[in-house]
């Protein structure tokens, strides 16, 4: 399929198409604005720059014949008409399995974490005071993150983790503030990430791309030169991230300064998630993804990019 072909399956199939007598009013990718397209078959027609600059069909001719498909008797007399009019599927929901999910989520999630924690290999200390063990560290880093309590009142919920023995020492909330400072922490958490998303291996094959800005408790400095006097903002981390499109599970990630590209991201994330032995048919991302070196990673993965 050429690239209008594709773009007007995309308008066909999210945008909605109004039927206006023998025209169809079809809405801009790129803005607001709406052109009037003319189907006919002997002279199709459309009001857009890109079809009065070429003459030759357009995205949104192309977006009406996906919506409408005509089809003709031999005998040259009748005609048949039949639209196809893209309706959203919507689910009901599964009250009972979805009360059953929250009620036992905390109680899974501890038993999970606990077995991806169980699985992280303690390095070698040659000098110094006894650490508390990494396994430990990152499950309580874990689980405070999961709790959303402050440290000091997430003390009573590491002390019950330890009564139940997902704990071998118990660390205190300073201790874990002070490891997750440390760089040499991140192999490890981006290596749970993936771990946690082998269950669905042989369910998910599509894929898409993006980044999240997340706030920090520093603040930058500068001189607003538009309206005059200092401002003073939260800094803040961007993170990398690809999931799957059915499961929304992520299978790789990467952290980056607040400005930094998204583009270089890319290929990373690709390569990650096709190590975890992922089979990949699509990779979906914006604009901010583009290039060849994307195009040809997706590629070489046999995905479509």
């Amino acid at each position: 399929m050429k690239i209008r072909e594709i773009k007007g399956l995309q308008i066909a199939a999210k945008s909605k198409l109004t039927r206006k007598g023998d025209t169809w009013l079809v809405p801009s990718q790129a803005g607001t604005k709406k052109y009037t397209v003319d189907p006919n078959p002997q002279s199709p027609n459309c009001t857009c720059p890109d079809f009065e600059a070429r003459n030759q069909p357009c995205k949104h001719i192309f977006a009406v014949e996906y919506t409408i498909e005509r089809e003709y008797t031999d005998d040259g007399e009748t005609q048949t008409l039949t639209e196809t009019v893209t309706v959203k599927k919507t689910y009901k929901q599964e009250w009972p399995a979805y009360n059953a999910a929250q009620t036992n989520e905390k109680a899974h999630f501890l038993t999970f974490l606990y077995e991806l924690c169980s699985g992280i290999e303690e390095p070698i200390q040659t000098f110094g005071r006894p650490r508390l063990p990494l396994a430990d560290i990152i499950f309580s880093a874990a689980f405070k993150t999961y709790s959303t309590v402050s440290g000091r009142r997430f003390v009573s919920d590491l002390r019950d983790a330890k009564t139940k023995g997902y704990l071998s020492k118990m660390p205190s909330y300073n201790s874990i503030f002070d490891y997750l400072k440390m760089e040499s922490l991140t192999p490890h958490l981006k290596q749970l990430i993936a771990d946690s998303s082998l269950p669905l291996k042989s369910i998910e094959k599509d894929f898409a791309i993006d980044s999240s800005g997340f706030s920090t408790t520093r603040f930058v400095r500068w001189f607003d030169v538009k309206y005059g006097g200092d401002e003073n903002w939260h800094d803040w981390i961007k993170l990398h991230l690809m999931c799957g499109t059915s499961t929304h599970i992520v299978t790789s990630v990467e952290v980056s300064r607040a400005y930094q590209h998204d583009s270089p991201y890319f290929k990373p994330l690709v390569e990650q998630t096709a190590q975890s032995g992922f089979e990949m048919k699509e990779i979906s991302a914006d604009k901010a993804y583009l290039s060849a070196t994307n195009i040809h990673a997706s590629l070489k993965q046999g995905a479509m990019p």
